[in-house]
C-alpha cells in the first residue's frame, strides 16, 4: 500500500480520495501521485516534517500522506 513514502531519491507518494465527478465517470478509486520534493516545498511544515494533507498547486486537489 502506498502511503507517502519516498519511492526515489526527492520523491514522495501521496494519496487522493476521488472527486464527485470522477466516480460519475466509473473512476472512483483510491489516487496516488508522486510529487518531487523541490517542486512542492507547500508539503512541509517549518520543522521539517511533512504535513498530514496539502493543496496542489497545479490541480487545487486535497492530498494526504
Amino acid at each position: 500500500m502506498y502511503n507517502a513514502y519516498q519511492c526515489d531519491a526527492g520523491e514522495i507518494v501521496y494519496r487522493r480520495q476521488p472527486t464527485m465527478s470522477e466516480i460519475r465517470f466509473g473512476h472512483g478509486a483510491i489516487h496516488y501521485r508522486t510529487f518531487t520534493i523541490d517542486e512542492t516545498p507547500e508539503m512541509f511544515l517549518a520543522d521539517g516534517s511533512r504535513k498530514r494533507f496539502f493543496k496542489a498547486k497545479d490541480d487545487g486537489l486535497f492530498y494526504r500522506r
